[in-house]
This record gives structure tokens, C-alpha cells and sequence, in this order.
């Protein structure tokens, strides 16, 4: 037998052993997975092909309609914002007509306290319009600029939102009382960047003498929150009259893969359009991926099906009956040491792991738990010395109060009185959370021992009888009570008088602590704003916020402003809910 012979009898062989091996294989297979591999290229290739050419009718018909569909889109997204514009102007001449507001606008205040009072009731009527408002949550300021005085509502901006601008000025001074529409512009209240439409209306007197402007500011989003309702995945911009592109959602097109076109609207009332970028390239591509995928999809599942199901008893079947094991004998109380590691997919072999160091966590838990209850019983015994050193100190100023009695110092006693139930309310009792009104009734204490030191301030609740029953943490207030007295008052060359202010607003408590001190700089607000909590110039400021925010959470905390030699105004915002800070 010659080479060429002998290798051909041997790639024969080869053949048959693989032959054999298929075959023995193929034995092992039920006969219903038999027919599915035998018959699905038989059906799945004319589905294929047929799915093919209807998905190409499909994608031609379905780029017209969507055109039709976007410009209908374009149309009915440019009445709503047009509504939206009108609901605006709508607020804007109620402000403007309201003859209370415009009466406190132009009054002249002779001190800083008659100011605080009328741009409070200019506030409170404001507030009163802005609730029964459309879209209120969208408005985030507004504002009334007289000669002499400027009157903000709402959130405050560096340079009160340019309104001040002569060149801002004559262009709402040109209307003539009708509404001025400014185009987007990026406002920084010194924390961060807000782009904001600004709608203003001159103000006239009924003999149609200048009074002054109304400005509102409002929000970018009541046009882009229209944008993603309308559409989504699909750039809209609004354009001006002369194309430039004021406000758009951001998404962005990749021009070299997708190829778009843009439709336009006609003008709306303000002048501006829209224009949307229609990717059609895009819509394409998913169909065409969705054949491909399906085709590919199918032809693998037909050549690995019984691999994959080799191999899923091999990595999930038999590893989670060993883990099933584990587990059972680890109920059973079996040492974690002995519990058996076995291969198997990534998931499981995890998962049987995590049950061993679970079972090793219980075990240094159970022998940490002997210990931790020695030191507990330890500490219980040093608590029981502690007590000791508040019952020494109570006995103390009791004995000290007498003194005074018999020495008929009622002052000295008066004193004493308020600080032994500053004492008790601060160290006794085990509630986290108290009433409003019993909180302040122990700051009514406290400041009577400051006044010993600090004369000439008073203190004033304005505090709601409904809110007076809402819960808040112990001392909440007090820190800031200090601040005004130490850094604010002190210095003032005026009797000094603190307000605690109350409201519920939606779902929120605001609790303000007005002064009348000496107050702060741009750069010394700005530098208590940045300071950290181990300062100890700024620890009251910072201790409340820090307490507020662990009770309530990171969404909630303190707000300050400040205006030199006019006085602080530090607000708290907490939540209203059932439960958390009602009895």
C-alpha cells in the first residue's frame, strides 16, 4: 500500500469516528428537538425573505407618515406654547391691575422696618396670585421696579435680573404697557446658572404716568418640558425671527451617521418658530438591524441550541443542587469551614460564597453579641454614676434660688427659674421631636437670660395657631436665636428685634429668623456659605443645618441672606408629613 493510500484510509477513519460520535450524539436527542432543528430553516427562511420585502414597504410608507406626523406635532406643540404665552401675559396684567400692589409699590417707606413691611404685604398679595396661578411652578421670580425701590418675589438673582438696564428698560418703555417677551438669558443667584425667559409690562398710573416695571421671571422648562411631553429622542429648538436658535433639548444628531432633515412651523405669537430635526436615517437602520438580527439570531440558536443546553445543566443544574446542600446543611448547623466550594457559573459559585461568609458573619456575630452585652452591662452602671453629676447640679441652683428668695433678689431667682428649665427640657425627656409651641416657650427662657447681657432686643412670634402643634427637633431654633444676638445685634447701633416667622406651603414648613442687625457683606455671606462645620465662628449656622438635614434628609436644609446694615434673614425648610412631624 502506497503513502497516498495509507492517508487516505486514515482521513477515512477520522471521518467515521466523527461520524460515530454524531451519531451517538443524535441518539440522545428527543425526538421533538429532533424535527426543530431539522424544520425551522425549512419555515424560518421564506419568513425571512417575506419579512424582508414588507419591512422595506414598511420603512418607505412610514418615513411620508412621519413627516405628516411631525409637522401635525410642530403644529399642535406651537398652540400649546402659545397658550402658555398667553397665560403669562394674563398674570402679568392681573399684577399690573391689582390697585393694592401697585398702591404699596409706590409708597415710600421711611425707615428699613416700614420697607420689611410693605414688601411683606407685597409679598403676601403675590403669593396669593402666584397660588392661584397656571404653571405657577414655572414663575421663578417676580418683580416690581419703581424709581426708588425694587421688590423681589420669589428666588433673588445678582443684579435682580438686569432689570435695571436702560437698554432693557426702553424696550418694555416702548410697549406702552403691553408684554415684552426677552429672549432666554442665564441668571446666577451665586450658587449656580438658571436660563430664564423675562416677561415684562410697563406700569402706569390710571393718568398713565410712569410708575415704574413688572418683570416675571419663568423658567426655560415651560418650553422644554413641552418638548420631551410632545416628542422624545428628537431635536425641537425654538427659533427667532431671524433663525438664530434661542432654546433647544439638547439632543444632539450625529451627522455622520444619520442623515436629517428639518421642518419648520409657522411663526408664533411672539414671533419665534420651531424646527425639529427628523432622523431618518435612524429609522432605517432599526429595521434593517431588526432583519439582520433576527436572521442571525435564528442561524445561531439552530447550531448551539444543544450546547447551550450541555451547558446549562453543567454551570446552573448541578451547581445550585450543591448550593441547595450547602444550604441545608447550614440550617442544620454545620461549621461554615465545612460547607463544600464547587465551579460552576459565575452567579451561583457568588452566590455559594456569599452563604459561606454569611455563615462565617454569624458566627464572629453571635460571638461579638456576647461581648457587646458585657459592655453594655458595664455601661449601664457608668450611665447610673453619670446621673448623678444633673441631680448634683439641680440641687445646686435650687439651693442658689433660695439664697436669693430669702435675700428677696427676684431677678437672680427669675433667672435661675428659666435656666433650670432650660436644664430640664434639654436633658430630660427622651422625645426627638417636640411641639412648636413648647420649643418656643423654652426660647422665651432662654432669652431672658440674655437679656441680662443683652438689653435692648426683643423677640417676636408670628406664628400661626395651626402650626403651632407641628413637631420639630429640640432647640432647633435656639442656635440661630444666638447667632442674631452675638454677631447681628450686639454691634447694631439700634434696639435690636428678632422675628420668627411660620408658613405651610404644599407639602413644606418654612420657618424664618429675621433681624434687624448689623448684617453682612456679598464676600461674608459668601464665605459663611463655604465655611465647613468645624469652624468654630459658624458652628450654630452650621449644627442646624446639619440636624435638619439628618432628621429630614439631604433635599431639605437652611437658607441665609443677608444685606449689610439692613439685617439676616436664615430660613429652614422641613417637611410636612403625617407622621413625622404631627403628635
Amino acid at each position: 500500500m502506497n503513502y497516498d493510500s495509507k492517508k487516505t484510509l486514515k482521513g477515512s477513519s477520522a471521518m467515521l469516528r466523527l461520524i460515530r460520535k454524531f451519531n451517538s450524539r443524535w441518539n440522545r436527542i428527543r425526538v421533538p428537538y429532533k424535527l426543530m432543528l431539522i424544520y425551522i430553516p425549512l419555515i424560518i427562511g421564506p419568513a425571512l425573505l417575506s419579512m424582508y420585502y414588507l419591512t422595506n414597504n414598511y420603512a418607505n410608507e412610514a418615513k411620508v407618515n412621519r413627516i405628516s406626523n411631525m409637522t401635525d406635532l410642530l403644529n399642535v406643540l406651537g398652540k400649546k406654547l402659545d397658550d402658555q404665552v398667553h397665560t403669562f401675559e394674563k398674570l402679568s396684567r392681573q399684577i399690573m391691575t391689582d390697585t393694592e400692589i401697585m398702591t404699596l409699590a409706590t409708597k415710600q417707606p421711611e425707615t428699613t422696618y416700614d420697607r420689611f413691611l410693605i414688601e411683606s404685604a407685597i409679598n403676601n398679595k403675590l403669593n396669593a396670585i402666584w397660588l392661584n396661578a397656571d404653571n405657577n411652578s414655572y414663575i421663578r421670580a417676580i418683580i416690581i421696579a419703581t424709581d426708588d425701590q425694587i421688590y423681589t418675589y420669589g428666588k433673588s438673582s445678582i443684579l435682580n435680573y438686569d432689570v435695571l438696564d436702560p437698554v432693557y428698560q426702553e424696550k418694555v418703555e416702548q410697549k406702552k404697557g403691553g408684554a415684552v417677551w426677552f429672549e432666554p438669558q442665564a441668571f446666577s443667584d451665586g450658587f449656580s446658572e438658571t436660563l430664564s425667559f423675562r416677561l415684562a409690562r410697563a406700569i402706569k398710573d390710571p393718568k398713565l404716568h410712569h410708575l415704574g416695571h413688572l418683570t416675571l421671571i419663568i423658567d426655560t422648562k415651560l418650553f422644554t418640558d413641552q418638548f420631551d411631553a410632545t416628542v422624545q429622542d428628537i431635536p425641537i429648538k425654538l427659533l427667532d425671527a431671524d433663525g438664530e436658535v434661542l432654546l433647544s433639548n439638547e439632543i444632539v444628531l450625529d451627522s455622520n451617521k444619520y442623515q436629517a432633515d428639518t421642518y419648520s412651523q409657522e411663526p408664533m405669537y411672539t414671533g419665534w418658530s420651531l424646527s425639529a430635526e427628523l432622523p431618518l436615517q435612524q429609522l432605517y437602520a432599526s429595521i434593517y438591524d431588526t432583519v439582520k438580527t433576527a436572521v442571525i439570531l435564528i442561524s445561531i440558536c439552530a447550531v448551539i441550541g444543544l450546547l447551550v443546553t450541555h451547558l446549562l445543566v453543567k454551570d446552573l443544574v448541578i451547581p445550585i443542587r450543591k448550593l441547595l446542600r450547602n444550604m441545608k446543611q447550614s440550617i442544620r448547623g454545620v461549621k461554615a469551614e465545612k460547607l463544600q466550594h464547587f465551579a460552576g457559573a459565575v452567579e451561583i459559585v457568588e452566590m455559594n460564597d456569599t452563604l459561606i461568609s454569611l455563615m462565617y458573619e454569624i458566627e464572629n456575630l453571635i460571638e461579638e453579641k456576647t461581648k457587646q452585652e458585657h459592655k453594655k452591662k458595664n455601661a449601664e452602671l457608668r450611665a447610673l454614676q453619670q446621673q448623678l453629676s444633673p441631680h448634683f447640679l439641680y440641687n445646686t441652683l435650687n439651693s442658689i434660688r433660695w439664697m436669693a428668695i430669702i435675700q428677696k433678689q427676684d431677678h437672680i431667682k427669675d433667672m435661675l427659674d428659666a435656666l433650670n428649665r432650660l436644664l430640664t427640657y434639654g436633658l430630660r425627656g427622651d422625645e426627638k421631636l417636640v411641639p412648636m409651641r413648647t420649643d418656643f416657650a423654652i426660647l422665651d427662657d432662654y432669652v431672658k437670660i440674655q437679656r441680662v447681657r443683652y438689653q435692648h432686643f426683643e423677640l417676636i412670634c408670628q406664628i400661626p395657631e395651626e402650626l403651632l402643634d407641628i413637631r420639630i427637633p429640640k432647640f432647633l431654633l435656639q442656635p440661630l436665636i444666638e447667632n442674631s444676638l452675638i454677631h447681628a445685634l450686639a454691634h447694631a447701633d439700634r434696639p435690636g428685634v428678632i422675628t420668627i416667622q411660620a408658613r405651610a406651603e404644599r407639602d413644606y414648613i418654612w420657618l424664618d429668623v429675621i433681624d434687624n442687625g448689623i448684617g453682612m457683606s456679598e464676600e461674608q455671606l459668601l464665605k459663611l456659605k463655604q465655611s465647613k462645620h468645624s469652624e468654630d465662628k459658624h458652628f450654630g449656622f452650621h449644627s442646624v443645618v446639619e440636624r435638619v438635614q439628618l432628621h429630614y434628609g439631604e433635599q431639605y436644609g437652611v437658607f441665609i441672606n443677608s444685606e449689610q446694615q439692613k439685617g439676616t434673614i436664615v430660613t429652614l425648610k422641613i417637611p410636612k408629613q403625617e407622621g413625622a412631624l404631627y403628635a
